[in-house]
């Protein structure tokens, strides 16, 4: 895809979001939850964002992750409910694993979610070409079509949602999203053995990006706040405590960005990874980024606690982003110091 081309989808999406239920209309109806629009999906495959990662030959646009994670990075800052940052990442993978998945995938007629690994014996196990115990909470369940668990044996395995033997315990995430736990009883569905590491990796990249948009709005929106507020006939953006303080989150910003670029530079350069980066990138998202806009709430002050201001959105969101496929410590036990050194 070329920079032309990417810079009109990224116009494009930019006024698709302002115009259709932006962050500020559903933080209004918080309450009641951050529920994906009737017919969004049908809506994004309609704008081609589906098709974004397909291979060509698969009548995608073949783009780059580059140009995914600078679709995430918006979707981000306007954190958008649908799970649009798995389908990118995880796409590429399912078609290269089962190339007919590619036109429902494109089309929107299958729609992904996605549980955590896990290794405790309640977890979903395989026996046979069927699965039967227990998932984690799903991330991008409202809506979803099919649901892909790793598997502690190292496989990833897709099923589909009205499955029989297939029910559902329906939850809510921190930020406000839908989710559920599923209870699986004999149900049948694809393997894939060894893929599981990869999946999960694909997905941690997605929050990455989702969450480096996160911060960037954060940021702006608390930049703008402190110039227009004023005390003692100043602006609090004249206070050099604040400046200091800010500054220091600026920092921990561009980071966040570059690391993020970088990730995107390495899944374009070896699809199967591994990705150095990204054990690095996705600590930093449950260190410093979540570090950074609780600052920001800090600099705010009381408005920006409450449910009515966009910021504590965000920074529920990021606690999101930290913890699913695989935490801060976990990530930072990845690091391989060594070679990143040698690299360097």
């Amino acid at each position: 895809m070329e920079r032309e081309e990417l810079d009109l989808l990224l116009d494009g999406a930019r006024r698709w979001f302002a115009e259709h239920g932006p962050l500020s209309e559903r933080v209004a109806r918080f309450r009641e939850g951050h529920h994906a629009p009737a017919g969004s999906w049908a809506a994004l495959a309609g704008l081609g964002w589906l098709a974004l990662p397909l291979p060509e030959e698969a009548d995608g646009f073949g783009a780059s992750a580059g140009a995914c994670f600078e679709l995430l990075r918006l979707a981000g800052r306007d954190a958008r409910p649908e799970a649009l940052d798995l389908h990118l990442l995880l796409a590429p993978l399912l078609v290269q694993l089962a190339p007919e998945l590619a036109p429902p995938l494109g089309a929107g007629t299958l729609r992904l979610a996605m549980a955590d690994l896990q290794p405790d014996p309640e977890g979903p196990r395989r026996d046979a070409e069927q699965l039967s115990g227990r998932t984690g909470a799903l991330l991008g369940a409202e809506h979803a079509t099919h649901a892909l668990l790793p598997l502690a044996s190292g496989g990833l395995a897709l099923l589909e949602l009205a499955a029989a033997g297939v029910s559902r315990e329906p939850a809510r995430w921190v930020d406000g999203r839908a989710t559920a736990r599923l209870q699986l009883d004999r149900v049948s569905a694809r393997h894939w053995p060894g893929q599981a590491g990869q999946a999960i990796d694909r997905a941690a990249a997605a929050l990455v990006a989702d969450a480096s948009g996160v911060f960037e709005a954060a940021f702006e929106l608390t930049l703008d706040y402190l110039k227009q507020r004023m005390q003692f006939g100043k602006p609090l953006s004249a206070n050099q405590a604040l400046q200091h303080r800010m500054a220091e989150i600026f920092c921990d910003l561009q980071q966040a960005l570059a690391l993020t670029e970088r990730l995107a530079q390495e899944i374009d350069a070896e699809a199967a990874g591994p990705w150095p980066t990204l054990p690095v990138a996705k600590s930093f998202v449950g260190r410093r980024v979540l570090r950074g806009v609780g600052a920001l709430i800090q600099v705010t002050g009381g408005i920006a606690v409450t449910e009515e201001y966009r910021l504590t959105h965000w920074y529920r969101r990021l606690h999101l982003n930290a913890q699913c496929f695989g935490a801060a410590e976990a990530q930072l036990n990845r690091i391989e110091v060594r070679r990143q050194l040698l690299a360097a």
